[in-house]
């Protein structure tokens, strides 16, 4: 890694790169795309949080925060093909919709049983309705 004096602009990116320019902006997107790395891989055995928006999530922000993460990711054996496909289709396949569909009503019923009062339960319906929405949004 080369080090630059204050005063030295940063090195030219690319035409189309999307990473940003600020080095603690870089640090905090890594940072971002490391914990919803961690939060989706903890979503594959757990039923409350969910998988493919975190692994989404990281990859935005691996895009942003460092070439060498994204295109880690990007290549990963199972984590490659969930954003390659939403980046350079746009689309969201049918048995993800599916799961995330199933997911996010047996998580939102369970809570509610829970939680027994109506402002939270009203919040997460809100909550989920909206993501149930989103993901439904994409073509298959």
């Amino acid at each position: 890694m080369v080090r630059r004096s204050a005063h030295e602009a940063p090195p030219p990116q690319e035409k189309g790169s999307r990473l940003a320019t600020a080095r603690w902006v870089r640090i905090l997107f890594v940072s971002t795309g490391i914990v919803s790395l961690a939060l989706g891989i903890i979503g594959i055995v757990t039923p409350i949080l969910p998988t493919t928006p975190f692994i989404l999530l990281s990859g935005y922000c691996f895009a942003r925060g460092s070439e060498r993460f994204h295109i880690w990711i990007s290549n990963h054996k199972y984590f490659g093909p969930i954003i390659r496909v939403f980046r350079d289709e746009k689309r969201i396949p049918l048995p993800a919709k599916l799961l995330a569909t199933v997911m996010i009503i047996t998580t939102m019923t369970l809570a509610g049983f829970i939680v027994k009062k109506p402002l939270p339960i009203i919040g997460m319906g809100t909550v989920g309705l909206g993501v149930l929405i989103y993901i439904w949004s994409f073509k298959n």
